[in-house]
């Protein structure tokens, strides 16, 4: 018993005898990271709105996308590298920065994946200069430093796809995945002749054709026709590749009520539904807390079990008043909620800075021991919005040993800003989103703190 007490006591002394950063409370600020803890992106042409996700290389350098307002071109695909510790990669096209034009119309970067090789692919929206509305996926594919791939695309490092099912024919791209094999695995939305929408996924080859062996075409599109009389309004923000090589893909759907629910589609690998995922390969998940009754799925990510974990919103406001609030949902193989998530697999994260307000959980991650940190954005009074990051525990639970309680904001200089995507580099949390200044917009990145001497989540 002795023996114990002295060495319980020895790692008191210890720890107390650590330097101030190592006992940082996790989610404080890492402030050896750019300057004061961000890096900006200031000067660089004024970008637009745009959801900027951040990607760590196994290096530990960070790259992230959005897009640019080009003189002459419209907006173009903005890339970005930095090195781990914050400043702009020089090796990465010799500024950190890269800038894509396909046709010399507006072009909106969304998200990115990394190759094996170190290559980057990054996927968004192109709008050619020969049509109003007229939208198409759009894929790029970089080398790792930063010049255009000409063994993608027919040498120009650049393809698109387009579905044209009607209406306007507007196609957008907001998330890729990479299979093992090589393939890409790109989705998003195809708006339809009915005015609706579905979940559209294309698939191409290593030099960036369409997969033929992917339903005939490298085309899928997912209708969830809910509402009557059978107008789908479905897309998808987020897709991934189970171990059976399955494509996992998160977004939002229209149901019977006129409501936005959660919804899941899961497909096999030559594009055809998966039956054993709620036995026709889609899933609706109902909030239908209040208000608007709302809710979509920002982001979803495979945990290590195989379990699909999902970001996102509902709406918990009363009358006609909302309220959205950070909302995540678990699925367990076949689709169904997991129980030993949350309450029945479901778990609302309410920040309310301030009384009821709307927040969003736009970006999610899971660590090594199982946690999840979810980033998005909170209204502060009504009309300024603040940065937001919570730590879910395994169960949905929040995570006590993390900011306050298991929820943090973050204070960022400018008028209001957002946390559109979040990573792991290492242990540390990093975060990517956007400042408004005035009439200008910055992008960042922030490291956050996760202290390792209380890793193993004993706080």
């Amino acid at each position: 018993m002795r023996h114990d007490t002295c060495a319980c006591a020895a790692l008191i002394f210890a720890a107390l005898a650590l330097p101030a950063c190592a006992l940082a409370t996790d989610g404080d600020v890492d402030t050896t990271f750019g300057v004061g803890g961000f890096a900006f992106m200031e000067g660089v042409d004024a970008p637009t709105p745009g959801i900027p996700r951040p990607l760590v290389q196994p290096d530990g350098k960070i790259v992230f996308c959005t897009s640019l307002l080009a003189a002459g071109s419209g907006l173009d695909f903005f890339i970005m590298r930095l090195d781990p510790d914050g400043s702009f990669d020089t090796t990465f096209n010799f500024d950190g920065k890269v800038t894509i034009d396909f046709d010399g119309g507006a072009d909106e970067c969304n998200n990115l994946a990394l190759q094996d090789d170190g290559k980057i692919v990054a996927v968004g929206t192109s709008h050619g200069l020969d049509a109003i509305s007229t939208t198409e996926f759009a894929a790029v594919r970089l080398n790792a430093d930063g010049s255009l791939d000409a063994t993608f695309g027919g040498g120009s490092g650049k393809t698109t796809v387009a579905f044209d099912l009607g209406g306007d024919d507007a196609d957008s791209a907001l998330a890729v995945a990479m299979q093992p094999d090589g393939k890409i695995v790109v989705a998003g939305s195809a708006h339809t002749d009915m005015n609706g929408s579905v979940i559209a996924v294309a698939r191409l080859l290593t030099d960036g054709s369409r997969d033929t062996g992917f339903n005939a075409s490298g085309r899928v599109t997912i209708p969830f026709d809910l509402p009557p009389p059978d107008a789908s309004n479905a897309s998808a923000f987020s897709v991934a590749i189970d171990d059976a090589a399955r494509i996992v893909l998160a977004g939002q759907a229209v149901d019977a009520q006129l409501y936005y629910d959660c919804a899941f589609a899961r497909l096999l690998p030559d594009g055809t539904l998966d039956d054993t995922f709620d036995a026709d390969g889609r899933v609706t998940i109902p909030f239908h807390l209040g208000a608007s009754n709302a809710s979509g799925a920002d982001q979803a990510i495979l945990e290590r079990d195989g379990k699909i974990v999902m970001a996102g919103f509902a709406d918990a406001g009363s009358g006609s008043t909302t309220n959205m609030d950070v909302a995540l949902a678990r699925l367990q193989e076949d689709g169904s909620l997991d129980p030993a998530f949350g309450i029945g697999g479901r778990a609302v994260v309410p920040f309310d800075i301030g009384g009821n307000q709307n927040d969003f959980g736009w970006g999610v991650v899971e660590d090594e021991a199982g946690r999840l940190s979810v980033v998005g954005v909170a209204a502060f009074n009504g009309t300024s919005q603040g940065v937001i990051v919570a730590r879910v525990r395994h169960d949905g639970t929040l995570d006590p040993g993390f900011g306050v309680l298991g929820k943090k904001s973050i204070a960022i200089d400018g008028d209001y800003a957002v946390a559109t995507g979040v990573a792991l580099q290492g242990t540390q949390i990093i975060l990517a989103g956007q400042r408004w200044i005035g009439s200008g917009i910055d992008d960042f990145v922030a490291r956050l703190e996760v202290d390792l001497l209380f890793a193993d989540g004993f706080e």
